[in-house]
């Protein structure tokens, strides 16, 4: 294996945490900015905000227009986006390596910049309520949401991340700003790079465009939500549509690092893929749905492992009923030593690949670092990989899949009582 390729780290005096790995060759580079912060940190009254101001800096600056943003980006090739999460929000350029220069000179201008005109507030308003009916009119988006809400409740991990449409249009220039000084000041960010440069060169263009002062007394505030718990239960949202839409849940860890490594084997084992359990029983050999998955969602102190699948109406029962089948006899008979070690090979494959993309790079380096302080190389990461044990998957997975507390939360055209007969017992 190839020697370990370190990550660069320093903090700037304002505060701001730097991050960079060197990609030798790499014709692209990734630029991003994380906030240490996401949805989890807004109050009831400031419901969506997060999302809200992830659409506003994107609008005009006091250097730049919106529209002068995206053509300096789209003229050379470039992309640039955001995400709003719930613990994070980031905001991103990729672009050829050249172009880095005016990658931070961009991101700084958004994050540091902003204007937020009563105009601009008024159109995004618009734009968010359209993506709000688009949500609603996809079901395998909505089913998502709304599974969220019904297993988390009225936890703040279960609140919508766009918001409500109320919450919205209640954004006044006053509010937004004030929401805006609040988290957004360097202490609170991490500025993660990787691509074929020198460390220097990411110092001199970190100190040139990113040494704002961090306003006095100014410290992230650590917020740790408690481990919500979580609802049990079924629930139906009766739609006129062709698909019943499926979202399973059952218990889920917090993000561990050795947690995770163990329980991204297990949904590659169950549903990672086409060799997956899931779909080769499931799809496979019964012809029950076109897709089903499963994939674990982590967060600082609690977490989900979920099956998602699409089917008819007429075919979800037995749908769920196999799927627990699935479920029910890995907790007696485990895993095999074949299925352990072909999902080890998958995940070593799957990361290795990943490492190629100075983009993927930036992602794993930055998110390191907000939820584990520290770096895992990818050498560290198989390592991990490999040392995971038959028993130790087995226990997990037994630990996972509780079928005394599962929770249901589906789309479809379906009545209550035909709903009623889904073979899901409740005791947790």
């Amino acid at each position: 294996m190839a020697s370990v390729i370190e990550c660069k780290r320093t903090v700037l005096p304002n505060g701001l945490t730097v991050l960079f790995q060197p990609m030798k060759h790499a014709s692209s580079m990734g630029v991003g900015v994380f906030l240490k912060q996401g949805s989890l940190a807004e109050t009831n009254s400031e419901h969506g905000y997060f999302h809200f101001l992830e659409h506003m800096l994107f609008k005009d600056t006091e250097r730049r227009t919106s529209k002068v943003i995206a053509e300096s980006i789209e003229r050379v090739g470039g992309i640039l986006n955001g995400s709003t999460g719930r613990e994070y929000t980031q905001y991103y350029v990729v672009a050829i390596k050249d172009q880095a220069e005016l990658a931070f000179d961009i991101l700084s201008d958004m994050l540091f910049r902003p204007l937020f005109r009563k105009e601009d507030i008024h159109t995004e308003k618009g734009v968010i309520m359209e993506e709000m009916r688009s949500y609603e009119d996809a079901p395998d988006d909505f089913v998502y949401d709304y599974y969220f809400r019904n297993i988390f409740g009225k936890s703040p991990y279960g609140r919508d991340i766009i918001g409500t449409k109320k919450s919205v249009t209640g954004v006044s220039e006053k509010s937004i700003r004030t929401f805006f000084e609040k988290h957004y000041f360097p202490k609170n960010m991490v500025i993660s790079v990787s691509g074929n440069f020198t460390w220097e060169k990411i110092l001199d263009l970190t100190n040139k465009y990113f040494s704002f002062e961090n306003p006095k007394g100014k410290n992230p505030t650590e917020l740790i939500i408690p481990a919500p718990k979580k609802s049990y239960s079924k629930h139906l949202e009766r739609r006129k549509i062709e698909q019943f839409h499926i979202m399973l849940g059952v218990n889920g860890n917090k993000r561990d690092y050795r947690t995770v490594t163990v329980t991204q084997l297990i949904s590659t084992i169950l549903g990672g893929g086409m060799a997956s359990r899931l779909f080769q029983n499931i799809r496979e050999k019964e012809g029950l749905c076109y897709s089903i998955y499963s994939f674990p969602s982590y967060y600082k102190t609690t977490g989900l492992f979920s099956i998602s699948s699409a089917t008819s109406k007429e075919k979800a029962a037995r749908c769920v009923e196999l799927i627990l089948k699935e479920l029910e006899s890995i907790r007696k008979n485990g895993f095999s030593k074949s299925e352990l070690a072909d999902a080890k090979s998958n995940q070593m494959g799957s990361i290795a690949i990943g490492y190629e993309l100075p983009e993927n790079r930036m992602n794993n380096i930055g998110l390191q670092e907000i939820y584990y302080g520290k770096y895992f190389s990818l050498e560290d990461r198989m390592k991990s990989i490999k040392s995971v044990t038959l028993e130790e998957i087995n226990e997990t997975a037994k630990q996972l899949f509780d079928l005394k507390k599962v929770h249901l939360s589906c789309v479809g055209d379906m009545s209550e009582s035909q709903f009623a007969k889904i073979p899901v017992q409740f005791g947790g």
